[in-house]
């Protein structure tokens, strides 16, 4: 199943690139699966962690259609991780926050993946381009993103706290926001 999660993903993101860089976007997703894995061996939920952008960022695909390739959970899964693109860029991220306190374990370890990733590339972007990083993001304000993933930190705490991706996202977080 994670094979195959990995071959529909690379088609779905084909030509998307990481934000402001020259990476093929499917090396998040794939990272993303890789930190579940270290998680958990659930084959499902690592399948979900490497589909957990395709709704969200793939035009064409759905979570009818997730349901259909993968089953209900693995669909359901993704769904969840899913940001409603309609709202704005702080009621989603504050609703992203609220529901990591709540959410399914599976559902918060994706969302601890993710962020993980992410706070990897910013580690590893932020010392070479310095506050030009930020103006790859839609809120361009260093403070306020710090805001997202400190919230997203807490938010995990409870549930993570000796998780060794949790120990590592937290110095990053830390060590880029403050």
């Amino acid at each position: 199943m994670v094979d195959k999660a990995i071959e529909f993903a690379t088609k779905a993101h084909a030509g998307q690139l990481r934000k402001g860089t020259s990476r093929p976007y499917i090396v998040h997703p794939v990272e993303v699966g890789d930190i579940v894995a270290t998680m958990t061996d659930d084959e499902e939920v690592i399948a979900a962690a490497i589909l957990h952008d395709t709704i969200e960022d793939c035009e064409a695909v759905t979570e009818d259609i997730l349901e259909e390739q993968f089953g209900s959970r693995v669909a359901s899964i993704v769904a969840q991780e899913s940001e409603d693109k309609s709202k704005s860029w702080l009621e989603r991220k504050t609703a992203t926050i609220e529901h990591m306190r709540h959410a399914p374990i599976e559902v918060k370890m994706i969302g601890l993946a993710d962020k993980l990733s992410n706070m990897r590339d910013i580690n590893r972007d932020y010392p070479v381009i310095k506050e030009e990083l930020w103006t790859r993001f839609r809120m361009k304000d260093k403070q306020t993103i710090g805001w997202y993933y400190k919230g997203v930190r807490d938010a995990l705490a409870d549930t993570f706290e000796h998780e060794k991706a949790y120990q590592e996202y937290c110095e990053l977080v830390e060590k880029n926001f403050g």
